[in-house]
């Protein structure tokens, strides 16, 4: 797979996909004789689960750690599991809070039909007709 179709298919910049290899968050890929990038499966996989990490919350100086211990071979695997772990631990914090905050909007939704347009929050916008 070229650059264009994986950006395309992870819906993320060219030039995103470029930093990422940069900074070594992703790994050299592979050159075809033109110099272009040739993504292979691996690289996709890889990708996917870099993208999914920033997507919940990892930061890049995180993953680059993750990465480095992943060169390291089986001797990190316990350390690699273990970030692994944590950061599920941090996503379901983020689930709760997000429901939390659903509830919250929920309860707007209801204060509207009960009361016709009243906010929970008491503000100078609230002017009754």
């Amino acid at each position: 797979m070229n650059i264009d179709e994986v950006a395309r298919r992870f819906h993320i910049t060219k030039s995103k996909l470029r930093y990422y290899e940069k900074n070594g968050v992703i790994r050299k890929i592979a050159r075809d004789k033109n110099d272009n990038r040739v993504y292979t499966e691996n690289d996709l996989i890889w990708i996917e689960f870099f993208l999914n990490l920033k997507e919940t919350g990892m930061s890049l100086k995180e993953m680059k750690y993750y990465i480095s211990l992943k060169k390291g071979g089986m001797d990190t695997v316990d350390e690699r599991k273990k970030i692994l772990l944590d950061h599920v631990d941090l996503i379901d914090e983020k689930i709760q809070e997000l429901i939390l905050t659903k509830e919250d909007i929920q309860e707007q939704i209801k204060k509207y039909d009960q009361e016709k347009g009243m906010c929970i929050i008491k503000c100078p916008l609230d002017k009754k007709s």
